[in-house]
């Protein structure tokens, strides 16, 4: 037994499937046909400004990259700083009071010592990598930056030649000026005067 409300719920669920279906089909009939080219060409523009913002990622990375590690580098030497004058300390008070205590302190300040050479040394060797990573981010940057620049002076160059020049208005006769045309008689009766006058 079907109740109201199932029927009327049947209903409107078959009016908006009816409703979508003729919304999707209207809206593949309007979109225009694009040809592959020009699909190409978009494809090809998408692509080449989701490149160039992978650049400017790599870039960013890089650099905060060699940031973090001068960060971890500056405190390593400044740890390594400390360990060494504690070395020394430890040193001044063997060498004045000759016990076995202080011969393992001296031993092992210089153990500490070492090993925070070892760690200065690879962080200044990752600051080599890391720097030489940000220098190839940058110059791939900037090599795409001029690419891009270079297409774009090319199609502004390209749509100016090929534009269709436009034709020039034929100048218009001007019309002589009346004062020109009395002149030619103003002079001659001038000519006779004198003429006449002689």
């Amino acid at each position: 037994m079907v109740t109201k409300k199932a029927r009327t719920t049947k209903k409107r669920v078959a009016k908006k499937t009816a409703a979508r279906a003729t919304r999707t089909t209207a809206a593949k009939k309007a979109a225009p046909s694009i040809s592959a080219v020009a699909q190409l060409e978009q494809s090809i523009a998408k692509s080449q400004v989701q490149l160039t913002k992978l650049y400017e990622k790599d870039a960013a990375q890089a650099q905060k990259s060699v940031e973090k590690i001068k960060g971890q580098l500056d405190k390593a030497v400044a740890r390594q700083a400390v360990l060494r004058d504690k070395k020394n300390a430890a040193a001044e008070k063997a060498a004045a009071n000759r016990t076995a205590a202080t011969k393992k302190q001296v031993e092992r300040a210089r153990e500490a010592l070492r090993i925070a050479g070892q760690k200065v040394s690879e962080l200044r060797e990752q600051m080599k990598n890391a720097k030489q990573a940000l220098k190839e981010a940058s110059d791939t940057q900037k090599k795409s930056a001029a690419q891009q620049k270079a297409l774009e002076k090319f199609e502004s160059d390209w749509t100016k030649a090929n534009a269709p020049k436009k034709k020039r208005k034929a100048s218009a006769k001007r019309r002589p000026r009346k004062t020109a045309a009395r002149k030619p008689a103003a002079m001659a009766a001038a000519t006779t005067e004198t003429a006449a006058s002689e």
